[in-house]
């Protein structure tokens, strides 16, 4: 038993150092040596437990979409039947965006899975694909909400944007003087609160009910409220 716990913890460590070296450095950047080195495990211990680079990356990919998949399932799931005229299901489309920017600025696993859909667009197994049909079947429910002032189309493809952007946050910071202290999931709102503003004053007001006073991660605010 102390065996498997000793290998289950070094499997962790090279999850996670891993996930630190190519969600910075790109699989093509990324070195096994340097990861070895920040697990504090040797080259030999690696390949032990993972044969080869691209075995590494792909755990660390299925870490990372696991995480994800698991913390937006609760998030589909949880809270009440939305207020009625207060755009309860567009809310949710926002809050849905929120809660990927703040997991992708507190977990390593989550900004590298990210990092590996870009280095293999060609994967049909990527991060994005993953909550992908998750945000249509939000943006679908949102319709009444949109009609007559924008489509479906375009939430999805400024959500989509907001959460690249937020990736890019993430992983390389905020260029200097540029709303410098904002967090990725704070930038996310001042996004949304520039687009939606007067049209969901709710968003950015300072009641209860606002997106600022919610915590994405807690699995207590709404956005698979009323879900089928």
């Amino acid at each position: 038993m102390a065996r498997q716990d000793r290998a289950e913890r070094t499997r962790r460590a090279l999850l996670r150092a891993a996930a630190d070296e190519i969600a910075e450095k790109g699989y093509a950047g990324a070195s096994l040596a340097r990861i070895s080195t920040a697990a504090e495990v040797t080259i030999g211990a690696l390949t032990f437990h993972f044969a080869s680079k691209a075995a590494l990356a792909e755990a660390v990919r299925d870490s990372g979409c696991a995480l994800t998949r698991s913390a937006l399932a609760s998030l589909m799931s949880a809270g009440a039947r939305p207020k009625p005229g207060v755009h309860g299901a567009l809310r949710r489309v926002v809050t849905f965006t929120r809660a990927l920017a703040r997991l992708l600025e507190e977990e390593p696993t989550v900004r590298a899975a990210a990092r590996l859909a870009w280095d293999f667009p060609g994967d049909g197994n990527t991060w994005y694909a993953m909550w992908l049909p998750w945000l249509g079947d939000l943006v679908d429910r949102a319709r009444a909400d949109i009609a007559g002032w924008t489509t479906s189309e375009a939430v999805t493809a400024t959500a989509l944007s907001v959460v690249t952007g937020a990736e890019f946050a993430a992983r390389i910071g905020v260029p200097r003087g540029a709303t410098a202290g904002l967090s990725p999931w704070e930038h996310v709102d001042r996004v949304w609160g520039l687009l939606l503003g007067a049209r969901m004053p709710l968003l950015v007001g300072g009641d209860e009910t606002s997106l600022g006073s919610e915590n994405p991660m807690s699995g207590e605010n709404p956005v698979g409220a009323g879900a089928r």
